[in-house]
């Protein structure tokens, strides 16, 4: 029943979920001979040297299976029964061990650990029967493999020739912490071209422990993937052919070309120890020199023009909330992606992994591609495409006022003022090219305002009148004030975010205002910050720290810049821009922490090099031993957090702050202090 007719025999060769037309592809080109596409694999013609080729040559093919017999299921009895008239002793010995798999599509209903059970007492007993012995059971590494599937109409029972599965290559001896699978590595390069349809560099921005370097390397160098394999399954075969196995060694050997690499293949991660993990990957490959490796996150990414131009393909397999628990909207970091990918390459092919395809999505690629795969158990989308070019990176919005006459409004006296204010800026605005900026502050002590321009929006917040004067007359200040606005302002009513400031106690200062959940961005320096300007009463900028920020950005290079309640994180993004050699920042809020999190996102600034830490700021000074060179310390007036024992008054507690703080500063080191309380005084001793 079970003896094999090569001429009539067919292979499986298995895949992962999504990748079986580049398989098809892949197994024709190898053995020359058709093949068909089947959910989660291919088949094609059986043969010895088939089964070697495609073992020694397959980047895609996870097993490769070769059936002994096929049969409808009925039931548990005749399944075991059709087992015991397979002629085992063809392909194993009774000294030998033996580990059995089984697997079922997703529409049977099986037990599969009762069937594992049951083939292999099927096996044991036919051995018992005939020979008087039996061959051992040995999960980890057994001499032979056998696999049974339940399909929907019929069981198939194969030998599984490959052993381990093929995408264990054998040069994996470090990883970081998500890797890619091989074969879905060399399944992403194939997707978009890679090598005979790109130029001649291929670039990973989040290598990683360099999966996909590697693989690109071998496909380049045209190194069989199964060369520096140890073992396969078929080598303890009963039917194994030495002399043949040995000759698709020697020929794989001769076709070797990595000794004359002329591609160039550059990785770049943030994470040290995933440079490190890179190194002995590629080491243990024999690609050393094939293929460069640096420390440098997404921020640092750049390209000498003569490279970009000639053309090339960037891959990578980022990070997604799913595969590393993560929570934060990493929309944000594939947003910096597109950013870089449009400045540094223009015109270049990409191919990237992600689980979301709103991901994807943000790369704006042109005549994309998308597959469905799996990277594990996770399900995923491969995206390749090219990269559009983009004029500019960022638009400036113009302020514009309409030609409307100031007399004719209902606050004249305020539309004249803020004409006056705008006219005066001009001149700074010309030579600053800031995109948010205040243009009034209560200059008139009737319109009690404050108006900030947000690249295209209007912030307006009314301070809340003193309770001498009139809730009838001050409102009907309000609405004469608003209706001069909208009027006076060449922008979207929608574009006008009116607020109400008035002093906050308890609670009060943590809640939201609204639910609108509209973010944008502003540019100030090279740096992006988001900004909200309807949920909360700050905005996520403070304009008035934009001085302090360029001069942290000027003085952060190479320095341990320590960022203290933090807010949404616009110093740190700009200490990282600025070439800090590695950030922290701490804060209570877990609000504002993500917000700072999707800031270092958008500019492409890695957590690996940039920690966020939610915690009181004083109680993290009193435990940490951590020293820094640059320390921003702008605590807010007041605080009653629960996540905090008693409360925080920045006038009695700014001596003892700032003493915490200078102890984690290193000699030569500068802290910047600041805090918004008006009547604040500095303590004697600090003077």
């Amino acid at each position: 029943m079970s003896v094999i007719d090569w001429n009539t025999s067919s292979l499986i060769v298995t895949c992962g979920g999504g990748i079986e037309e580049f398989l098809s592809l892949e197994i024709q080109s190898i053995t020359g001979k058709p093949c068909q596409s089947i959910q989660g694999g291919v088949t094609c013609q059986a043969s010895l040297h088939n089964v070697y080729k495609i073992c020694m040559w397959s980047h895609l093919a996870s097993k490769v299976l070769l059936p002994l017999v096929e049969f409808p299921y009925k039931n548990e009895q005749e399944f075991y029964d059709k087992l015991r008239q397979i002629h085992w002793q063809q392909h194993i010995d009774v000294n030998q061990t033996i580990a059995i798999s089984t697997s079922s599509d997703a529409a049977v209903q099986i037990n599969t650990q009762f069937h594992t059970y049951r083939t292999k007492d099927a096996i044991v007993d036919y051995f018992k029967h005939f020979i008087g012995s039996r061959p051992n059971i040995d999960v980890k590494n057994p001499d032979v493999r056998i696999h049974v599937h339940f399909g929907k109409h019929s069981v198939v029972v194969s030998l599984d020739l490959a052993g381990d599965p093929l995408h264990k290559r054998g040069y994996r001896v470090a990883q970081n912490e998500a890797p890619i699978k091989e074969t879905l590595a060399a399944a992403l390069l194939i997707s978009v071209g890679w090598p005979d349809n790109t130029g001649p560099t291929l670039v990973d921005p989040m290598c990683g422990s360099g999966t996909l370097l590697i693989e690109a390397a071998m496909m380049q160098a045209k190194m069989a993937p199964g060369l520096i394999r140890k073992q396969f399954g078929f080598e303890r075969w009963a039917l194994h052919d030495e002399s043949l196995w040995q000759k698709v060694i020697t020929d794989a050997i001769a076709q070797d070309q990595s000794e004359d690499f002329q591609f160039q293949i550059k990785g770049y991660d943030s994470d040290a120890d995933s440079i490190q993990a890179a190194l002995k990957n590629i080491k243990a490959a024999g690609l050393e020199g094939c293929i460069h490796v640096e420390r440098r996150e997404l921020s640092k990414f750049h390209l000498h023009n003569k490279l970009a131009e000639q053309g090339g393909v960037l891959v990578c397999n980022p990070p997604y909330g799913e595969r590393l628990d993560k929570d934060t909207q990493l929309i944000y970091l594939y947003r910096a992606m597109s950013r870089m990918l449009q400045t540094y390459c223009q015109s270049w092919q990409v191919a990237i992994i992600t689980n979301q395809v709103e991901y994807a999505d943000a790369l704006q690629l042109e005549n994309p591609a998308t597959y469905k795969v799996y990277n594990g158990p996770i399900r995923c989308v491969l995206r390749s495409g090219q990269v559009v070019p983009r004029a500019a990176q960022f638009e400036l919005h113009s302020l514009k006022l309409s030609d409307v006459d100031a007399s004719q409004l209902p606050a004249p006296d305020l539309a004249n003022r803020l004409r006056k204010n705008i006219k005066s800026l001009s001149k700074w605005l010309k030579q600053v090219q800031v995109c948010a900026y205040r243009l009034y502050n209560s200059d008139i002590p009737e319109y009690n305002f404050a108006i900030d321009w947000y690249n295209g929006h209007l912030h307006v917040q009314e301070y809340a009148p003193p309770k001498s004067v009139d809730v009838e007359k001050a409102k009907k200040r309000l609405d004469d004030g608003i209706d001069t606005i909208k009027a006076l302002f060449d922008v979207p009513h929608s574009h006008i975010h009116i607020k109400s400031r008035q002093r906050q106690k308890g609670k009060q200062q943590y809640q939201k205002l609204n639910e609108v959940k509209r973010t944008f961005l502003v540019e100030e320096q090279g740096a992006l910050i988001l900004v909200n300007l309807d949920d909360y009463l700050d905005t996520g900028l403070f304009l008035d720290h934009r001085p302090t920020r360029y001069r942290i950005q000027q003085l952060a290079q190479g320095k341990r810049f320590l960022n203290l309640y933090c807010y949404t994180g616009a110093a740190t993004v700009h200490a990282a821009l600025g070439g800090a050699k590695s950030t922290v920042s701490v804060d209570m809020s877990g609000t504002y922490l993500n917000w700072a999190r999707n800031n270092l996102y958008i500019n492409g600034c890695a957590e690996a090099t940039n920690e966020l830490i939610r915690n009181d700021c004083m109680a993290w000074l009193r435990a940490t031993n951590r020293q820094f060179d640059l320390i921003f310390l702008d605590p807010p007036t007041f605080s009653n957090s629960k996540r905090m024992k008693g409360y925080f008054d920045v006038q009695a507690a700014h001596e003892e702050l700032i003493d915490l703080a200078m102890k984690r500063l290193e000699p030569g080191g500068l802290l910047i202090f600041s805090n918004n309380f008006n009547r604040f005084k500095l303590a004697e001793g600090l003077s």
